[in-house]
């Protein structure tokens, strides 16, 4: 009974928001909004001779940059690393929502429900807009640190955006590239029907459940999509970079678990299961962002150091 009241009461703002079509998105992107916490975005930060990258990290898909990076940002900076986060791809102006271009992660009322409660959502505009901010982002790292190059670490959409950004902008300014629970082939969206259970209640497939919950992220991440076609065509990887790919066998988002390491890693390139060599870590999608193994492997992949991983 709730989710039909639910839905009438969004059809009926979706109605009366196409009529007056007073929201509206920015006719300009404006620049990614920097957030405060602890271990990131120290303007002032001068990168060591042992760490001469500083660390740009890309946040997925309803989320923002505080909330993924509350754990990893402070051990990067503990362990030497100037560090930097910007919240990217906002939720647009409600004309676009309502033309069915946008998602958000609030459980139940889809996109329509978090513009007319007047929630910011993060990671949920096209991959090719936020690989643009992302740009923007690295260009005043560079700027304000005086580093030629940057690392970049992505979690979930964060690493496609990081993909897009490498091959619509150049390599020349990343040295590695570290994903976490990165679709690289796609998902299936296999966990959104249990995740999201009110959604799929009124028949909505796999797909569609990920783009009301990620927005036009989902749509682009799903197995066999143009933008991970064109992303995949040359070849996973960008020549010059060195990846490492981290995925988790709890993952319930990204499935197969399997499309979120690279299907080949040659050179210096390495694929990380989770569980390997520990067994009893269950963290799952969203929880590879606060699992102290997952930030010991990002800690020496960043290093190049081989260090062991805690279980």
């Amino acid at each position: 009974m709730w989710i039909r009241k639910q839905a009438a009461r969004i059809a009926g703002l979706m109605f009366a928001a196409a009529c007056a079509a007073v929201w509206h998105a920015p006719a300009a992107a404006a620049a990614p909004p920097i957030p405060a916490f602890a271990g990131a975005n120290d303007w002032a930060c001068r990168p060591l001779a042992v760490h001469p990258q500083p660390v740009v990290l890309v946040h997925g898909s309803g989320t923002d940059a505080a909330n993924s990076f509350a754990m990893l940002a402070p051990l990067l900076r503990a362990e030497g690393h100037c560090v930097f986060a910007a919240n990217l791809g906002p939720t647009p102006g409600l004309r676009d929502v309502v033309s069915g271009q946008a998602g958000s992660s609030t459980v139940g009322i889809g996109p329509v429900g978090a513009a007319v409660l007047g929630r910011t959502i993060y990671g949920v505009a096209d991959i090719d807009r936020m690989a643009t901010e992302l740009s923007d982002v690295v260009q005043a790292v560079q700027k304000a640190t005086g580093a030629q190059q940057v690392a970049l670490v992505g979690h979930s959409t964060g690493g496609n955006v990081i993909r897009q950004y490498l091959r619509s902008h150049g390599p020349a300014a990343v040295t590695q590239v570290i994903t976490l629970g990165t679709p690289y082939r796609g998902s299936t969206w296999a966990g959104l029907r249990d995740n999201y259970p009110d959604l799929a209640s009124i028949g909505l497939e796999n797909a569609q459940i990920a783009a009301q919950v990620f927005g036009t992220p989902g749509q682009q991440q799903v197995v066999g999509s143009p933008l991970l076609n064109r992303l995949n065509a040359g070849g996973e990887t960008v020549p010059g970079v060195r990846y490492t790919a981290l995925a988790s066998r709890a993952d319930e988002i990204i499935t197969p678990q399997e499309t979120a390491l690279l299907t080949a890693p040659t050179g210096d390139n390495r694929n990380i299961w989770l569980q390997d060599g520990c067994p009893a870590d269950i963290a799952n999608h969203s929880g590879l962002l606060g699992d102290p193994r997952a930030a010991a492997a990002v800690l020496g992949a960043l290093a190049n150091d081989n260090r062991p991983l805690p279980c």
